[in-house]
Parts: structure tokens; C-alpha cells; sequence
């Protein structure tokens, strides 16, 4: 999987909404295209890339 600097930065939310200080509080990192597939559904799409430590994942409101 390939590492890209964003095109477009922006802050760092949490998912109530308020920002973080996270690094600086930028996300400046993504994945290239990938492909999810759920079902029958087929999404193209790039993924944030932060260094969390020990969590795996961290989703967006789309996902829940």
C-alpha cells in the first residue's frame, strides 16, 4: 500500500466534533486508492494515516 502527503490539510477532530492536539493536530499523510468491498457495495477510496500506537483503527462517522 502506497503513503502520500494530503493534497488538502486539515484539523484533527475527535468525533464529538472538537479538535485535538495530535501531532500538531494536521492530517497530512494518506493511503493511495484502495478498494473496500462490503456485500455487494463497491467503494474507491484513500484513508487517513495517523501513528496511534496501540489502536489498530480509528473510524469516521461514515463508517458507524
Amino acid at each position: 500500500m502506497t503513503c502520500q502527503q494530503k493534497e488538502y490539510l486539515y484539523l484533527l477532530n475527535i468525533i464529538l466534533g472538537n479538535l485535538i492536539n495530535y501531532r500538531g493536530g494536521i492530517i497530512n499523510l494518506e493511503t493511495g486508492l484502495v478498494i473496500i468491498r462490503i456485500k455487494e457495495k463497491e467503494v474507491t477510496m484513500n484513508f487517513n494515516i495517523l501513528l496511534l500506537g496501540n489502536n489498530k483503527a480509528v473510524l469516521g462517522m461514515l463508517w458507524l
